[in-house]
């Protein structure tokens, strides 16, 4: 990677895409220990972003830091995912309402440009990572200006379920539309729009993950 001269936190974001992809291509499953000093050789960066990578990992509930053996892999469970998203859809809504009311008109034409660029996009492994990215950047702006903090830093904690890029890929056409209707609400500045249909995106999301971790049971 060669990133020692780069931003410090630039470094541990790039470190924890790279562990990321790693969960979703199978390269690291559940169970599976992740030793710091390989990933530093593999990534040519020193063992601090790799530990503080993993530190966030372990806040999102990606990762568990066990006593001498380091961090392993999480196996998410049909209970984790019940639990990560009805929370998300309880407090993301919330968030988003409240970030509303100082969104600029260049936010909203941030929004947009993202907006357009996830609908033309089409999945598939080479551009998955970058449905991953777009999507990531699209709710971040929407809870970005929210006064309320805590709640908003309680939301991004919680993290995102590391999903195989299939079910990206089938549920795609669905999960634009949603953002679309979210996009539509905030233009109009419609307070109780916005915040149900960021619940509904929420709680429909969680329930294709638990079909899709239905059937590779």
């Amino acid at each position: 990677m060669g990133r020692e001269n780069d931003n410090k936190s630039t470094v541990v974001s790039l470190v924890i895409k790279e562990f990321r992809q790693a969960f979703l291509d199978g390269t690291l499953k559940g169970g599976d220990r992740i030793i710091q000093e390989d990933w530093a050789d593999k990534l040519k960066v020193s063992r601090m972003p790799i530990r503080e990578a993993l530190t966030q990992l372990e806040a999102m509930g990606m990762v568990k830091m066990i006593p001498h053996k380091g961090a392993i892999v999480n196996s998410l469970t049909k209970e984790d995912i019940e639990e990560i998203y009805s929370m998300r859809m309880a407090l993301e809504g919330l968030v988003v309402e409240k970030a509303l009311p100082f969104l600029s008109e260049e936010d909203k034409g941030a929004l947009e440009k993202i907006l357009i660029e996830m609908e033309n996009l089409e999945i598939n492994e080479e551009n998955n990572e970058r449905y991953i990215q777009l999507n990531s950047e699209y709710h971040k702006l929407l809870r970005q200006k929210s006064p309320w903090v805590r709640l908003k830093k309680t939301v991004e904690n919680l993290g995102i379920s590391p999903v195989a890029p299939s079910l990206l890929h089938e549920y795609y056409q669905q999960t634009q539309r949603e953002h679309r209707l979210i996009y539509e609400a905030v233009c109009r500045g419609s307070a109780a729009e916005v915040r149900a249909a960021v619940e509904y995106h929420v709680l429909r999301t969680k329930n294709n993950l638990l079909e899709y971790m239905e059937m590779i049971d």
